[in-house]
């Protein structure tokens, strides 16, 4: 198709392993892409892609709907309001079924399980979402510390569970936990030294907080209001992408959001070695 046809836009869904293969020939036809992530699994694709991709005037857009859930600009609005005071700690739990239960389509195909073609387990298929938005919400990591990691559930090559450690830049200590083997759950425990927050980010739970006099800050109060959505994220991110590509403006989340993710996976991964 891409070959064939005078194509403006490419959204790319496929396995990981075909991601920078489609990616490059989008670039190579002067398509504007929406790629779903990991937008690569390997330090040679993203050197490539971004080789390429920095010779042409075309809008890339990284698939991170998460950065469209109303709750996550609530809680940008609790850090940047000094609400909680100096950040000193976060925790990111993030769990489905994923392969094992939930996409039955995926279980019944292999290569979600086979780590060269999917590049990785559950840290690059949950894992980039949870440091894309703790990068949204605290800016840019420094360095990862550690990881710990198995598969408990079936016997595959890469992990089903994991927890990485990392340090933030504006010196926040930060742990992403992310599971296929738990039930779907997501939760933000966020310690500052003025107080702590811990936010059901599906929004079916109160926030849990401490001291309770952060009720009475305005901007607090409007995250204890919020109500879930039944908006779409993703059609909120492909809408912002189109209308990037009409006024001919590149915004977040852009190609450098999905690079350093799959950087900081990578990174994480040697830990293994």
């Amino acid at each position: 198709m891409i070959d064939e046809q005078d194509l403006d836009i490419i959204s790319i869904c496929t396995p990981n392993y075909l991601h920078a293969p489609i990616v490059l020939k989008a670039i190579e036809k002067n398509c504007n892409i929406l790629c779903e992530k990991p937008i690569a699994i390997s330090k040679e694709e993203l050197i490539r892609i971004e080789s390429e991709l920095t010779s042409k005037d075309l809008i890339f857009f990284t698939s991170f709907s998460k950065r469209y859930n109303p709750i996550f600009r609530l809680i940008k609005g609790i850090i940047e309001g000094d609400v909680l005071g100096k950040i000193t700690s976060v925790k990111y739990f993030f769990s489905h079924y994923g392969p094992y239960k939930s996409w039955n389509a995926l279980s019944k195909q292999k290569w979600f399980f086979d780590s060269e073609k999917a590049g990785g387990g559950v840290l690059l298929d949950l894992g980039v979402h949870c440091i894309d938005i703790l990068r949204f919400l605290l800016g840019e990591y420094d360095r990862v510390n550690g990881i710990n990691f198995n598969t408990s559930c079936i016997n595959m090559e890469g992990e089903d569970n994991c927890n990485v450690l990392l340090r933030f830049k504006r010196d926040t200590l930060g742990i992403i936990s992310v599971s296929w083997c738990n039930e779907p759950s997501e939760t933000l425990d966020i310690y500052g030294t003025k107080g702590f927050i811990k936010v059901d980010i599906s929004g079916r739970n109160p926030p849990s907080f401490s001291p309770k006099s952060l009720k009475r800050n305005k901007v607090f109060k409007d995250l204890l209001d919020y109500k879930p959505t039944h908006e779409s994220a993703q059609n909120q991110l492909i809408d912002h992408f189109v209308n990037c590509i009409q006024a001919k403006k590149q915004e977040n989340p852009n190609f450098s959001d999905g690079k350093k993710a799959v950087e900081f996976v990578l990174e994480a991964y040697s830990f293994k070695n």
